[in-house]
């Protein structure tokens, strides 16, 4: 599970982070990024009823999603806010597939150290 204080919660900074940060998209996946003067890289997971109209299911990729992002948390740099989205085409996903994109994804948007 993701520790607490790597998580994004606020509306707030959801909104900054739409309004002012950067954009990097692959196949079904996107993330904006935005530096911050947080020392740690927090990150947070919107998937909503456009994603699917059953809770179970956003609940599932939502946890793939934080699993994955566990996994490469280590070699993130830090001081970044992140927004990991997906796309409502992306169903049925695969933790196999998904840790890789993101990956991908890190790397595309220079994120990695």
């Amino acid at each position: 599970m993701l520790p607490i204080e790597h998580r994004l919660t606020r509306r707030e900074d959801f909104r900054l982070i739409y309004k002012n940060g950067f954009y990097a998209a692959t196949d079904g996946l996107a993330i904006k990024f935005l530096k911050t003067d947080n020392p740690r890289t927090r990150i947070g997971f919107p998937v909503g009823k456009n994603y699917s109209k059953k809770a179970a299911d956003r609940n599932r990729v939502r946890r793939i999603l934080r699993e994955a992002t566990r996994i490469n948390l280590c070699l993130l740099k830090s001081g970044y806010d992140i927004v990991i989205m997906t796309s409502p085409r992306k169903k049925d996903p695969q933790f196999s597939e998904i840790a890789a994109i993101l990956k991908k994804l890190f790397i595309k948007a220079n994120l990695f150290i």
